[in-house]
């Protein structure tokens, strides 16, 4: 449950705003971390009970500064707990070829197929940057 006890965690669910707060944050990350595009988010998971935290996965849609659609850099990111730690992975939603950034404590980026640690690629250091804060931002939030 991303740290939550669960009288806490029963409360926050039933919050209309937790669900907006999260999707928010996930957004302004992106914006910062992934300029000059801004970004909307949706989750992809609904937060209907106390083992819905366990896992939630985020789209992140991708716009221009002119308010285009830019599909090809769309993001996929799904938050779950292992142990007492928050972890994720973020990818390409359309380039599925593309490595995987796993983070947890560390980041290790695995190739899509195989599943095997692989060398950062070009756009590393965003993905890292955008991982980094949204960890920050989910053991603020669900802690």
């Amino acid at each position: 449950m991303l740290g939550l006890s669960k009288s806490l965690l029963s409360q926050l669910v039933h919050i209309p705003d937790f669900k907006n707060k999260l999707i928010a944050e996930v957004a302004k990350a992106a914006d910062l971390c992934m300029k000059p595009y801004v970004h909307s988010v949706s989750l992809g998971n609904y937060l209907d009970n106390d083992s819905d935290l366990e896992d939630l996965t985020f789209k992140i849609q991708c716009r221009d500064l002119e308010g285009e659609r830019q599909e090809s850099m769309d993001i996929e990111l799904e938050v779950y707990k292992s142990g007492n730690e928050v972890n994720m992975t973020i990818s390409w939603k359309s380039l599925i070829d593309r490595p995987i950034l796993w983070q947890g404590k560390h980041a290790v980026w695995m190739d899509s197929s195989s599943g095997m640690q692989c060398e950062t690629p070009s756009y590393g250091q965003l993905f890292e940057s955008l991982a980094r804060r949204l960890r920050t931002v989910f053991k603020t939030s669900l802690t």
